[in-house]
């Protein structure tokens, strides 16, 4: 083969420093806290293409008011603002002020697609029939990963241009998997993959979602999947149900009806009730005013405990063939190189104090050395408050 004359330009290394809070801070936003500049710096990252963390579910302590200043100095930075909006999933909830970054492994997330996957075949198998039941499922679509935002009870004072007026805080959610109605504004059918990080705060998930769209969310499902040193897996179901006070009033509650149904055991052996799985009702995707509450609309949509139990495993087997090198690819052309055009460098993070995040990291990493088991169970997810 002959040889070529074009010059060959390698890749230019991604180069990163660490910000400061002054180099975080713009205007005149004061420059954040060390809780808050963690966080941005964690974005910041990603933006550049680095893995930051292998933990799915990053928890970060905040205190009231943080998750405010962090929305202002992200918004400051456009292109970083627009990177966090877009292609960040997180969450905040406010009661306890936890702000949380998702990343995903990979076997949830094969895991997860392959359980929509099965939903979204037995809605289109519905939809090609005839009738209300058919007409209503046609109207159902799978919306992927989407940030929600949810009203919380409180209010807060904000400048209305000339006089203060009173401003509705929102809590951001981006759950794994959303089915909606194409005439109803909120998801009817929520779906999380939990793990045991996040195990804990689904059924605070599961209420934010419920309470905070009005009971419009009709079902969240948690498909918990992460048991350490165990196969099990196990199945969860809120819906919301309106229940009668002590003093007469009725109050909209978010209620567990299914909890903890296993579909794997801990030696990775399927549940053997036909009985058990995830099972849904068509009107489940909808809202009452797109409904008459025919039987047509009480069509079953159901993966059976095996299936669910084989739909995991088989994403597990897929994720371990790809991380183990096992998985079929394309080789390169023998005797051929890459050639990658010439790049603009990338613009590089701005340095004003250096002093500031050296020293924060060499503490923590004498921490973890040492084998802090606070620092070890959070890494740098949380601080004290400042």
């Amino acid at each position: 083969m002959a040889k070529t004359s074009t010059p060959i330009h390698p890749p230019l290394p991604i180069r990163i420093t660490p910000l400061s809070t002054s180099s975080l801070s713009n205007g005149n936003l004061s420059p954040p806290p060390r809780r808050v500049s963690r966080i941005i710096r964690h974005v910041r990252l990603r933006e550049a293409g680095h893995e930051v963390s292998e933990q799915p579910w990053m928890v970060f302590q905040l205190v009231p008011g943080d998750f405010e200043q962090l929305n202002d100095h992200l918004k400051a930075n456009e292109a970083l603002g627009a990177f966090f909006e877009h292609k960040v999933r997180h969450d905040y909830f406010s009661s306890s002020c936890r702000f949380v970054l998702r990343m995903p492994s990979r076997t949830h997330e094969y895991f997860l697609s392959k359980v929509l996957i099965a939903i979204h075949t037995q809605l289109g198998e519905i939809a090609t029939g005839t009738g209300q039941a058919a007409e209503f499922a046609r109207h159902v679509r799978y919306l992927g990963s989407p940030t929600m935002l949810f009203p919380r009870d409180e209010m807060t004072e904000g400048d209305g241009g000339g006089g203060e007026k009173e401003m509705p805080k929102y809590d951001p959610h981006a759950p794994d998997g959303v089915f909606k109605h194409r005439f109803a504004k909120w998801p009817g059918v929520v779906i999380e993959v939990s793990f045991s990080q996040k195990r804990k705060d689904l059924a605070n998930l599961a209420e934010d979602y419920i309470l905070g769209s009005d009971g419009n969310i009709n079902a969240v499902i948690g498909l918990d999947i992460d048991y350490s040193g165990s196969k099990r897996a196990v199945l969860s179901v809120w819906r919301p149900r309106y229940v009668e006070h002590s003093d007469g009033q009725e109050v909209l509650m978010s209620v567990q009806t299914i909890i903890d149904q296993e579909f794997r055991d801990e030696l990775g052996n399927p549940s053997q009730d036909p009985a058990s799985g995830l099972e849904l009702v068509l009107q489940d995707f909808g809202i009452e005013q797109s409904m008459d509450h025919s039987d047509s609309l009480n069509r079953r949509i159901f993966l059976s405990a095996a299936t669910l139990s084989e739909t995991l495993s088989s994403a597990e087997t897929e994720a371990d063939e790809v991380e183990t090198g096992q998985a079929r690819s394309r080789k390169l052309k023998p005797g051929a190189r890459k050639w990658q055009r010439a790049r603009t460098p990338p613009e590089e993070l701005r340095l004003d104090d250096e002093q500031y995040f050296a020293e924060l990291e060499g503490r923590d990493a004498k921490r973890a050395g040492r084998g802090d088991d606070d620092f070890l169970s959070s890494s740098i997810l949380s601080d004290e408050p400042e």
